[in-house]
């Protein structure tokens, strides 16, 4: 089924649409939250399970001109992990690890602060053009290991590279990423 007929049968809260969006959306959505909580499949389950919910619930602030089904709950069932790991980080008084530790905490709440969320929203098209600008095996590279989360060795099995190659090759994208995005931070100021 197509994605704007599953959105319209959303909209009407009609199950058939979230039984057709569950359908072709799981396993990437399975795929995405295991990469950040890991093969604990009862987490896995409930986040996949909360991004059904707030896609059915906020489904009628979806804009299929800024963004796919697909990129929509991406992101939805993404943030859904990382909330949901910071939970059980909390309950189970464990250190995260701390390359995530970062990234989470670039996800603060802006919604409070109109000037910030500007900045944010400015940050984010100058961060989205660096990365649109990369060679398409680079790009791939930046997204599995920051937005997938995966593992250098994971990245390695699936880019037929080894294990070194893509430390040497992140490090080296995140130094030429930091400079194109502070000459474009810079430029917009």
């Amino acid at each position: 089924m197509r994605d704007k007929k599953i959105i319209k049968l959303l909209q009407k809260k009609d199950e058939k649409g979230l039984s057709a969006f569950s359908e072709k959306y799981e396993k990437l959505l399975t795929y995405i939250a295991t990469g950040i909580l890991g093969n604990n499949k009862e987490d896995v389950e409930e986040c996949v399970n909360d991004t059904y919910l707030k896609v059915w619930n906020h489904i009628d602030e979806f804009d299929l001109d800024k963004a796919s089904l697909k990129t929509y709950s991406s992101v939805i069932v993404r943030n859904t992990a990382i909330n949901r790991l910071r939970k059980i980080s909390k309950m189970k008084g464990t250190a995260q690890k701390e390359e995530l530790t970062d990234i989470v905490a670039d996800y603060v709440d802006y919604r409070q602060n109109v000037e910030a969320k500007m900045v944010q929203k400015e940050n984010m098209e100058a961060l989205q053009s660096v990365i649109r600008n990369l060679k398409k095996k680079d790009r791939e590279m930046v997204l599995r290991r920051y937005y997938y989360f995966q593992s250098s060795k994971e990245i390695a099995f699936y880019m037929g590279m080894s294990i070194n190659a893509v430390d040497s090759k992140l490090s080296r994208l995140r130094k030429q990423m930091k400079q194109e995005y502070d000459i474009l931070a810079n430029a917009s100021l």
